[in-house]
């Protein structure tokens, strides 16, 4: 009877023991998580496009100062700001009483020269004929031919004169020197306006004319995208005042020296746009996005999907992931999702199958079978893993200590000793 007692003693303790080992100490392991998943998307195809943004001010093409070559009061004033004007228009009549009366005298001056060179040359040639009859001495001939030069030296100045007296009073009508828009205008009917030929300082500037069929847009790009920018480059521009309105440009020029401002490095880049409808103006702040690369029909890939690709466990999980529909609602998957996608054909065997395979399995194939054992015990609620021990004892009668929970020479026969 003791030995009775015994036996039962001992096959006690040994159930305790292949619990303990199995099943832990009552506590669930927890898995740690070696990666962070933020969504799964479908790879899918479409267009992908780089730009680099900046802003900056429309500014003309060609901007001409309008000044005047003659002085004096404006007696009429032909343009507005804001004034279309082609080239020859035009623009400002200033005074023309000084200069006319320097006209009508230098063409006077030029009717008398060209009477006295006739007159000379009449003298010159009766010279001539009474030189011939011995009946004037060589000084009068050579008198003779003297007259007729100065006769025609005087007649070359006068022309001279007049041509730049017509030259003045022409400078008194200002005209438009190119097509384009009058941005602002300087002065008013009746000012007096100094010459810009004769003033030391330039003359008075009376308005200033720019052609804005095509303008610049000014623009300042930081230095950490600067290196992607090249001439010839587009560019989209788009304005404050019309934000609904789109206009193309291209890059015309980068500037070589950045500036520096409160420790920011820009460049200047010039961009060159099409005013159609003439909607810019000169000064409008604009938003300018230059096209880096465009590219069409080509794979796109969420860049939160490409997170350490190179790492071990990158390749993986992306080995691993099966494909998502994306009508289904997207979520985060665990580690037993993970786990399944690795070895979903063995979590499909049952404990007594798995008891089974390691009778004849290696060394290595036996550990792992052992893990998968453990790993389902560590599921099964207690009434489970009773009626599990139950069976294994039954079913262990006779069996070898390679096919126990253990594997460890810890048979579930051992209740044959009873």
């Amino acid at each position: 009877m003791k030995k009775v007692y015994i036996y039962g003693g001992v096959v006690v303790v040994a159930l305790v023991i292949v619990g303990y080992l199995f099943l832990g100490s009552g506590k669930k392991t927890e898995v740690v998580a070696t990666g962070q998943f933020q969504r799964v998307v479908i790879v899918n195809r479409g267009n992908l496009n780089l730009t680099v943004s900046a802003n900056g001010v429309v500014q003309p093409i060609n901007k001409v100062e309008i000044r005047s070559k003659a002085g004096g009061q404006i007696l009429q004033l032909h343009f507005e700001e804001g004034s279309y004007v082609q080239k020859g228009d035009l623009l400002v009549i200033v005074d023309t009483t000084q200069t006319k009366n320097d006209y009508e005298q230098a063409k006077a001056d030029l009717a008398s020269a060209t009477q006295a060179i006739a007159q000379a040359e009449n003298n010159a040639r009766r010279s001539r004929e009474l030189y011939e009859k011995k009946l004037i001495s060589d000084q009068e001939i050579d008198q003779s031919k003297v007259d007729f030069v100065k006769a025609t030296t005087q007649l070359v100045r006068t022309r001279a004169a007049l041509s730049t007296a017509e030259d003045r009073l022409r400078d008194t009508r200002v005209l438009a020197p190119i097509n384009g828009v009058i941005l602002s205008r300087s002065v008013d009917l009746g000012q007096i306006i100094s010459s810009a030929v004769s003033n030391v300082g330039g003359g008075t500037v009376l308005a200033s004319v720019a052609g804005m069929e095509e303008v610049y847009v000014i623009t300042n790009v930081d230095e950490v995208d600067i290196g992607k920018v090249v001439v010839g480059q587009r560019a989209k521009v788009v304005a404050d005042a019309y934000p609904e309105d789109s206009f193309l440009g291209e890059v015309l020029r980068i500037a070589p020296l950045g500036k520096t401002q409160q420790n920011v490095t820009t460049f200047n880049v010039v961009v060159l746009v099409k005013n159609i409808g003439a909607k810019l103006k000169a000064g409008m702040s604009a938003s300018v996005d230059i096209e880096i690369f465009r590219r069409q029909n080509v794979v796109l890939v969420p860049n939160e999907a490409l997170k350490d690709p190179k790492s071990e466990q990158g390749q993986a999980l992306l080995a691993s992931m099966p494909a998502v529909d994306s009508s289904k609602k997207s979520g985060v998957p665990d580690e037993k999702s993970m786990a399944k996608a690795d070895t979903k054909q063995e979590k499909e065997l049952t404990i007594e199958q798995i008891r089974e395979k390691m009778q004849t399995a290696s060394g290595e194939e036996r550990d792992k079978l052992r893990q998968q054992m453990r790993e389902k015990f560590q599921k099964m609620s207690p009434e489970e893993r009773q009626k599990t021990f139950a069976q294994s004892g039954r079913g262990g009668q006779g069996g070898s200590g390679g096919g126990g929970f253990g594997g460890g020479g810890m048979s579930m026969g051992a209740g044959n000793h009873r």
